[in-house]
């Protein structure tokens, strides 16, 4: 290979689990890495997925769960028939949604008492664990595990995981790990740590484990109403009555959790919220979902520079709230978000760091490349308190990376929108569509490079002074550049990302490097790139360091690290 690069690409991390009947299953850890979230949490993409599911939301076949729960006690202090009612209790906070198709159903137990003695890590670091909770156990869709005493959680997320003083983040966890080609859930697996639970009604427990649920329906994390968490501007009550029990993180100092989210015991929090009730609802529409609420939907774009819509903008979340007549201003309690993009491909990567994650499996079997879904949003499900028409309020906000950094199809590496934010007033009535697209003005407008298109193929000469500013747009877009090289000689790329007024910036693109020598047909990823953006001390900058070993010509890529590209995607770029 002529190029050395001094980066090494981090290795695939791999979780196996043996069981008696089957082998060795080897299941990539990153298998949820790429769920999607601001509505649906899965989204079926160009492969993988059978043709003609693209950008449909993944599901449980017919909207129905049968699981199975575990043959032991919950923990040390509660029965097994106790952790039985907790479950179908927490089930019934989604399945009771009037306007949602979804039941859940026991449907018996699972061969065994799941514990620390048929559940724990080899030597080699591979998991043995009984056959019928493993993602293959199809004929048991759901499976609930009890761990009375942590073992299963430590041998699961790591010794000590189980321990009680880890409740607060390991109480209840798991969700979805075999997908159907069909977009339907095959199977999933929730585990609730008998030492966080020693004795029972616990509200903390159940919240918990209603947020894991509602994962396991195929619900992302949302953002409405953060002020419950920022404080600014001070929450008021319709705040907490509509803030989603889908939020994507809670403080450490939320114990019990009714400190943070119950206002004074006046609000229930592990009750979904009507946003939490629209997502599921759009989901698994009931036979009245559509006659019993209204519809908003659009796109976001960009502005051109006349000022009409331009390229579709992802990411950005558009927010529903019902505008109270007796007082004309916006409803907390009636608040329903929707993430721009949220059914487009936000993260398919690039030819620098490959279209295939340690798994081997393409990023782009999630979510679609259709462009007319690129900056869509969906509003379906607002309910209108009081006869058959209302007002509601659009807003757009940023998806918060601080506070909902999960949320969206950008996630983790939100984007700021570009361009002040809109609001918009629609009129809607029960059983009515409006589609409101909502233009950015004085958003960045997309200008052309003075280097023109560039390819793979037909790369532009990289500038004689080896200093240029450019940007990553439209969506795909990738610069590359050739140049001549000396053998023995070392050389630094710098790619600094820019926002519109050209100031360095982390929430705009996620720019990569990679270099090929000119001549070579196509390896991806390149043999010399930068895995990750942002790889230098400096804020914004992302470096890659190469050894030229031959005198012939290279061939350098800029990207965004998730392919995307968009006005607002700017650079600066340096050869030294």
């Amino acid at each position: 290979m002529s190029i050395n690069s001094f980066f090494s690409r981090s290795r695939p991390i791999w979780l196996r689990f043996r069981s008696p009947l089957i082998g060795v299953i080897v299941l990539v850890l990153v298998l949820l890495q790429l769920a999607r979230a601001g509505g649906p949490r899965y989204i079926a993409g160009i492969t993988y997925f059978n043709q003609g599911t693209a950008g449909i939301p993944l599901t449980w076949a017919q909207g129905a769960i049968n699981y199975y729960t575990d043959q032991g006690s919950l923990s040390a202090t509660v029965s097994g028939a106790q952790g039985d009612a907790l479950v179908a209790d927490a089930f019934s906070q989604w399945t009771s949604i009037p306007t949602a198709a979804v039941t859940a159903t026991r449907a018996g137990q699972l061969a065994e008492d799941v514990s620390g003695a048929n559940v724990y890590r080899n030597s080699d670091g591979s998991l043995t664990m009984p056959a019928d909770i493993l993602p293959t156990a199809v004929g048991t869709p759901l499976g609930i595990v009890y761990d009375a005493d942590g073992a299963v959680t430590d041998a699961l997320l790591g010794q000590g995981a189980g321990d009680a003083s880890e409740c607060f983040y390991n109480a209840v966890f798991g969700g979805l790990d075999n997908f159907g080609v069909d977009a339907h859930f095959l199977h999933g697996l929730v585990v609730l740590n008998g030492n966080c639970v020693v004795q029972l009604p616990d509200p903390d427990v159940e919240y918990r484990l209603v947020r894991v649920l509602g994962q396991v329906l195929g619900l992302g994390w949302s953002q409405t109403n953060l002020d419950i968490q920022t404080r600014v501007p001070p929450p008021t009550a319709d705040d907490y009555v509509g803030f989603t029990i889908m939020h994507a993180m809670d403080l450490s100092s939320c114990v019990p959790i009714s400190l943070c989210y119950s206002n004074g015991g006046l609000v229930n929090p592990y009750l979904p919220k009507r946003d939490d009730q629209a997502a599921l609802s759009r989901l698994y529409p009931g036979t009245t979902f559509s006659s019993s609420t209204a519809r908003i939907h659009g796109n976001v774009y960009f502005a051109n520079a006349s000022g009409q819509p331009g390229q579709a903008m992802q990411g950005v979340n558009v927010v529903a709230r019902w505008i109270d007549p007796t007082t004309n201003q916006p409803s907390g309690a009636y608040a329903v978000a929707s993430v721009s993009g949220f059914l487009f491909a936000g993260n398919v990567r690039t030819t620098v760091t490959g279209y295939d994650d340690s798994s081997g499996q393409l990023f782009n079997r999630y979510g679609s490349n259709d462009p007319m879904l690129e900056g869509f949003f969906d509003l379906a499900g607002l309910q209108i308190p009081n006869g058959s028409s209302a007002q509601y309020q659009l807003t757009t906000e940023a998806v918060d990376p601080v506070w909902s950094g999960t949320v969206g199809p950008y996630q983790p590496w939100q984007v700021l929108p570009s361009g002040p934010l809109q609001t918009v007033i629609v009129s809607v009535t029960l059983g009515g569509d409006a589609q409101q697209d909502i233009v950015m003005q004085g958003s960045a407008a997309q200008k052309p490079d003075w280097f023109g298109p560039t390819t793979y193929n037909v790369p532009a000469p990289l500038p004689v002074a080896g200093d240029w500013a450019a940007s990553l747009g439209p969506y795909g877009g990738l610069d590359y550049f050739w140049f001549s090289g000396q053998a023995n000689r070392t050389l630094s790329v710098l790619v600094s990302a820019l926002d519109a007024s050209s100031v360095p910036s982390e929430s705009k693109a996620q720019p990569v490097v990679g270099m090929w020598a000119l001549s070579d047909p196509g390896t991806f990823p390149a043999p010399a790139n930068t895995p990750s953006a942002f790889n230098s001390a400096i804020f914004g900058m992302t470096v890659l360091n190469a050894q030229l070993l031959d005198s012939i010509s290279y061939r350098v890529g800029i990207a965004d690290i998730r392919g995307d590209g968009r006005p607002d995607y700017r650079y600066h770029a340096r050869v030294l």
